[in-house]
C-alpha cells in the first residue's frame, strides 16, 4: 500500500530533466542580454543627462544656458579659428609633464615614508603642512619665484597631484600585513624579491586610488594656472569666452573638462585591469549583475 502511494508521487522518466534544460537555455539567452545591458547603462544615463539639458536650455533660455546644438556650433567655430585642437593638446600635456612629475617624487617618498619610521619624521610632517595649504594659495608665491610661464602652470598642477599619490600610497604600504615579510624571511627569500613581490605589488591599489584622485585634482588645477599669462589651454578658452561674454564657448569648456576627465578615468581602469588582473576575478558584488 505504502509502496503504491510513493509510486504515484513520481516523476515520469521522460519528464525529470525538463525543468533543468529549460533553466539552461534561458540563462543561455538571458547572459547576452545582460551583457548587452551592462553596456548600454552608462550611455542610457548619459543620454538622459544631454535631454534634460536640452529640456533646460529650451523655451527661451537659449541666452543663460546654451543648448547643446550650439555648444557644437562654437565647438566648430573654434576649431575653424585654430584654437579648439591646439588648446585641448597644451592642456593635456601640462597635466600628462605635472602628473608625471609628482608620480616620480610621490612613489619614493610614500614607500620611504610608510616602511620607515625615519622616514616618516623625515618626510610626512611636512607634506601634511603642504597639503593643508590650497594650492591656489601657492599660485602668487610660485609666480614671484617661477615667473608666469609654462615652468608655474606644471609645478602647480604638480603639487595638486603629489599629495593624494603620497597619502593613498603611503597608507597602502603601512597597511601590508607584517606577518608575510616574517614568512618571507623564515624562508630568506631574497630582499629585491620582497620588495618587488610583496611591498609593491601589495602596495599598488593603493597607488591606482592615489592616482584617480590625483589626476582628478590636476584638471581642477589647470583652470587656475591656464588663467595667468596663457595664450593656449582650455582655461585660455574659458577667461576669453568671459571676457567675450560667449555663454556657449564657456559650457563647451566645461563640456570639455568633463570628458578629458572620462578620458582619465577610462585609462586608469585600464591601466588597474592591467596592474591588479587577480581583482577583476576576485571582486566582491553586493547585487550581482
Amino acid at each position: 500500500m505504502f509502496d503504491h502511494a510513493v509510486n504515484t508521487y513520481e516523476t515520469p522518466p521522460g519528464d525529470r530533466f525538463q525543468a533543468p534544460r529549460t533553466n539552461r537555455v534561458s540563462s543561455r539567452i538571458s547572459n547576452p542580454i545582460r551583457r548587452l545591458l551592462s553596456h548600454c547603462y552608462p550611455w542610457i544615463t548619459s543620454a538622459s543627462l544631454l535631454l534634460i539639458w536640452a529640456l533646460a536650455s529650451a523655451g527661451g533660455q537659449e541666452s543663460t544656458l546654451p543648448s547643446p546644438g550650439a555648444v557644437l556650433l562654437a565647438a566648430r567655430d573654434l576649431s575653424a579659428q585654430g584654437l579648439l585642437l591646439p588648446s585641448i593638446g597644451a592642456s593635456a600635456l601640462r597635466v600628462v609633464i605635472a602628473s608625471a612629475i609628482a608620480i616620480v617624487i610621490a612613489v619614493p617618498s610614500g614607500i620611504l615614508s610608510g616602511i620607515s619610521k625615519l622616514g616618516s619624521l623625515i618626510i610626512d610632517k611636512p607634506i601634511h603642512m603642504l597639503r593643508a595649504v590650497p594650492f591656489n594659495a601657492l599660485a602668487p608665491l610660485l609666480i614671484v619665484w617661477l615667473g608666469i610661464g609654462e615652468t608655474l602652470k606644471i609645478v602647480l598642477i604638480a603639487i595638486g597631484v603629489f599629495s593624494p599619490i603620497y597619502l593613498n600610497l603611503r597608507d597602502g604600504v603601512r597597511q601590508l600585513d607584517p606577518k608575510l615579510l616574517e614568512l618571507a624571511r623564515a624562508y630568506r627569500i631574497p630582499p629585491k624579491d620582497v620588495f618587488i613581490d610583496l611591498l609593491l605589488k601589495g602596495s599598488i591599489p593603493s597607488l591606482i586610488t592615489g592616482l584617480r584622485f590625483g589626476l582628478t585634482i590636476s584638471w581642477i588645477a589647470l583652470v587656475t594656472c591656464e588663467t595667468v599669462n596663457s595664450s593656449t589651454g582650455i582655461g585660455y578658452l574659458l577667461s576669453r569666452s568671459q571676457q567675450f561674454s560667449r555663454n556657449d564657448q564657456m559650457v563647451l569648456c566645461i563640456v570639455m573638462y568633463a570628458l578629458l576627465a572620462l578620458i582619465t578615468e577610462s585609462l586608469m581602469s585600464v591601466f588597474e585591469k592591467l596592474a591588479t588582473p587577480w581583482a577583476s576575478r576576485s571582486s566582491f558584488r553586493l547585487i550581482p549583475r
